[in-house]
């Protein structure tokens, strides 16, 4: 096994595509946390990216490795990943996976020390908690109903987004927490649209993920209510950020923070409209279709990295929008 074949196995064992998604959400953080550029180049900043890249992969190869019969069975690019763990080797990915969570904890052990607080750690092994026991056996979350949402909610979206928020802005504030809050819930419900394309690989497996557990229509519905509600909540963290932060538009533009809002809210809802329009496509055909027709066309309209990279863009060139002016105006 050559060392580049084994490079290629772990980025797709890793969900690489990801990273066009996880890029905006790392720098819209920065965005709302941050008050310099130079804050980039803190020890602690740089560790706890680090620590939240190798937790992200490890939760991807985590499922890689546990998924590898079910895997084969999909119609879509996931049948490939069983091929790209055999490619890494089991006892490798293994060591892979260990080595990964070793270094993630002991990362947020130093921010820890020297943030002098508990916070990034007990995040990180939360984090981390929630992260394993998605996938792996015997707590395997993902297939226990309402504890599936809770594991991939706290462990993909909400604890990291805190995590960084705490470490790059040296502290938690009220309103980028609230905003990180709904950015999460929103978020947890266009990844309702990547377990539904597995819908009836899922249920053939009996893997008891939200749309075979509650039907797809009905989580169909439960999406587009988070989403709705994430929405509400994100806007009133953003609300608050721009009163905070936006006097520059008074200065500079002659607007004041409030006609700053309102000039970013179509911003964000052009990057939000190619997710919940197509979640919204595969609702509607979930009730004009048979089942299996249903699941088939979802797999054609549904771009999931894309559709969270999309939601997350928007957001973050309002943020960036906001850095950028206060840094002119400082």
């Amino acid at each position: 096994m050559g060392g580049l074949s084994f490079f290629k196995a772990y980025l797709r064992t890793s969900r690489s595509e990801y990273i066009l998604a996880e890029t905006p959400a790392l720098f819209l953080i920065f965005f709302i946390s941050a008050t310099s550029f130079y804050r980039l180049l803190a020890l602690e900043v740089i560790e706890g990216i680090v620590a939240f890249v190798l937790l992200y992969f490890v939760g991807f190869i985590i499922n890689a490795y546990t998924d590898q019969e079910i895997d084969k069975k999909y119609t879509i690019f996931k049948n490939k990943i069983p091929e790209a763990v055999e490619t890494i080797g089991q006892r490798n990915i293994k060591a892979i996976i260990v080595g990964q969570i070793l270094a993630a904890n002991l990362l947020g052990a130093h921010i820890s020390y020297m943030m002098g607080s508990w916070i990034p750690i007990g995040l990180v092994m939360v984090g981390t908690f929630f992260g394993i026991g998605y996938s792996l056996p015997p707590l395997q979350f993902k297939v226990r109903g309402i504890l599936h949402s809770i594991s991939l909610l706290l462990s993909a979206f909400l604890i990291p987004g805190i995590f960084l928020l705490f470490v790059i802005g040296q502290g938690l504030t009220l309103w980028p927490t609230i905003l990180v809050l709904g950015f999460s819930v929103m978020h947890y419900g266009i990844a309702f649209a990547n377990q539904a394309i597995d819908y009836l690989e899922d249920k053939a497996s009996g893997v008891r993920s939200p749309p075979v557990r509650w039907g797809m229509a009905t989580s169909l519905r439960i999406a587009l209510i988070m989403i709705v509600l994430g929405m509400a909540v994100e806007f009133l963290g953003l609300y608050f950020i721009v009163q905070l932060k936006g006097g520059f538009s008074s200065t500079l533009l002659g607007l004041s923070p409030t006609i700053l809002f309102v000039l970013f809210v179509p911003v964000v809802m052009v990057g939000y409209y190619i997710p919940v329009s197509g979640l919204w496509k595969m609702y509607r055909a979930t009730m004009t279709r048979p089942i299996e027709e249903a699941t088939n066309y979802m797999k054609t309209i549904c771009h999931y990295n894309q559709w969270q990279a999309s939601g997350i863009l928007g957001l973050a060139a309002v943020t960036c929008v906001l850095f950028l002016g206060t840094l002119l105006l400082g």
